[in-house]
């Protein structure tokens, strides 16, 4: 998959989550075998490894332990792991199995995101790493490429979305550091838009192909601020004062504005909740 690929999936998984459409399907207590019951909210905005199994194949039974030390080590990170079992519906056998591997996260019968992130899976053991965007960034039977993918995209988590894209600069060398995010871009977008009309093909090619990233980008943001509303307040508000900057006659701006208050208020009352949480643990 390449990385223009991944970004556009990433832009529809992420607009999905922002209306809603996007679930994690058998995420109810009807499928929940083992260990704390999540809400789709417990997802948002995480990195979330889906690890499937079943008790018939062997080799996946293995791998359980070495799923609950990486659940060990990230589980106070935006990170989830989840135990996704896909053999024969056999609550008893499953639950000795999660007693006898000592297996703490939770685990669900046929969990999985939808719309399927058609990774190409369908034997147990495979693993099925999750961006906070709702994309999968991997889809595989090995361990050691599921911590890997699981770090990368915990690490991506906050921050800043390339302004960029995968454009080579040539003619617009200079312009390259001023695409930031949280610097305003009015001036810079106006002299790129007259460029298009340049006698030179390969400088209105790139002014066009810049312009064409940074909107790319812009969809990008209000995707992750929309899905931050709910998962992180304080998060959204960072990118809403970061976009509004950037983009200050964006039409989105005064919605954002407006918004402000409730996502701080959510922001305090989160932080008092995971301090609490933080406390009883």
């Amino acid at each position: 998959m390449t990385k223009k690929t991944i970004i556009a999936a990433a832009c529809v998984v992420a607009a999905l989550f922002a209306n809603g459409a996007a679930k994690w399907k058998n995420l109810d207590d009807k499928f929940h075998v083992s260990g704390p019951k999540l809400t789709e909210a417990d997802l948002l905005g995480k990195a979330v490894l889906v690890y499937y199994w079943d008790a018939s194949e062997e080799a996946s039974v293995k791998y359980l332990p070495e799923v609950e030390k990486v659940w060990n080590s990230f589980k106070t990170k935006k990170f989830q792991v989840v135990g996704n079992y896909v053999g024969t519906k056999n609550d008893e056998k499953v639950k000795e199995l999660v007693q006898k591997n000592k297996v703490t996260f939770p685990v669900y019968y046929n969990f999985s995101l939808d719309p399927d992130p058609k990774v190409g899976f369908q034997k147990a053991p495979f693993f099925n790493v999750v961006s906070h965007r709702g994309v999968s960034v991997l889809g595989k039977a090995g361990v050691k490429e599921a911590i890997e993918a699981a770090v990368d995209a915990m690490s991506a988590i906050g921050m800043p979305v390339s302004l960029c894209g995968d454009v080579e600069f040539k003619k617009f060398k200079g312009m390259a550091g001023q695409l930031k995010l949280g610097k305003n871009l009015t001036n810079i977008l106006k002299t790129l838009e007259k460029k298009k009309a340049d006698k030179d093909p390969n400088v209105s090619s790139e002014a066009s192909e810049i312009i064409s990233a940074v909107e790319s980008a812009k969809d990008d943001i209000k995707a992750d601020i929309e899905l931050y509303c709910e998962a992180d307040p304080a998060e959204a508000i960072k990118l809403i004062q970061l976009f509004t900057k950037t983009w200050p006659k964006d039409d989105a701006c005064q919605g954002f504005k407006e918004k402000m208050p409730e996502l701080k208020e959510k922001a305090k009352e989160k932080a008092k909740a995971d301090k609490e949480k933080a406390k009883a643990k």
